[in-house]
């Protein structure tokens, strides 16, 4: 049973971030079709950023896994945020996401997805302070109790 509450955590976990940045990736497609002049986005690409969204968020609650304070760690945020690039970049550039979009447009999506990732980042070292705050708290109640 241990074994099932600890996966069904992790996918909850993996799905709430992948939910997290699909979020983001249809909302930029969306936006850049719409400065295009597009009105639709393309079942096909939605799918592929779902799985791409799914692949990050596996990968990065592989890196940073609950409950370990592991964001201090600086190769573990760089080969987060080399995955995100690998991962972002390559599939909007290989599956074709933003056909049309001019260089200084592609440009600022980069931009845009750097300046993301330090927000998410930003976002994650809050929750692990937080986290870490809670516990520190916990612990000197104990104490004091014992």
């Amino acid at each position: 049973m241990e074994q099932f509450n600890r996966f069904y955590l992790w996918g909850v976990n993996t799905k709430y971030r992948m939910g997290l940045y699909f979020a983001a990736a249809v909302s930029f497609k969306g936006l850049v079709n719409a400065l295009l002049g597009l009105w639709t986005v393309d079942t096909l690409i939605l799918l592929e950023m779902l799985l791409a969204c799914f692949a990050f968020a596996c990968l990065e609650t592989a890196i940073f896994p609950h409950g370990k304070n592991l964001l201090a760690e600086k190769k573990r945020v760089a080969l987060w945020a080399v995955l995100a690039n690998v991962i972002f970049l390559c599939c909007g550039w290989m599956l074709r996401w933003f056909p049309g979009i001019p260089l200084w447009g592609a440009l600022v999506l980069v931009l845009f997805l750097e300046s993301s990732l330090g927000g998410m980042w930003y976002a994650l070292w809050l929750k692990e302070k937080r986290d870490t705050a809670a516990l520190n708290q916990g612990l000197r109640r104990f104490q004091e109790g014992a």
